[in-house]
């Protein structure tokens, strides 16, 4: 048994050391902070609706929010008009 999880351990710390696995921890800590950030400030602790559908569809909104919020903060800045027109 030792033998075996030293082997998994060393396998583990080899993969942690290659690019791909760096790219998806970056990806992953996105993911992790927008659903950080939901829990907090919207109170998404617990799912409402019952069932996968509901869960699903709960989901959404959730993402649709945020998706909605990153627009806003995203969009260009208000051009401001000649005063002649």
């Amino acid at each position: 048994m030792p033998i075996s999880s030293n082997y998994d351990r060393s396998l583990r710390i080899a993969l942690q050391k290659t690019d791909a696995f760096q790219n998806s921890r970056r990806l992953r800590k996105k993911v992790e902070m927008l659903f950080a950030h939901t829990k907090q400030h919207f109170r998404f602790t617990r799912l409402k609706l019952r069932g996968l559908a509901g869960a699903a569809e709960e989901f959404l909104l959730v993402a649709t929010i945020q998706n909605l919020r990153r627009l806003i903060r995203l969009r260009p800045p208000d051009i401001p008009r000649p005063c002649g027109t």
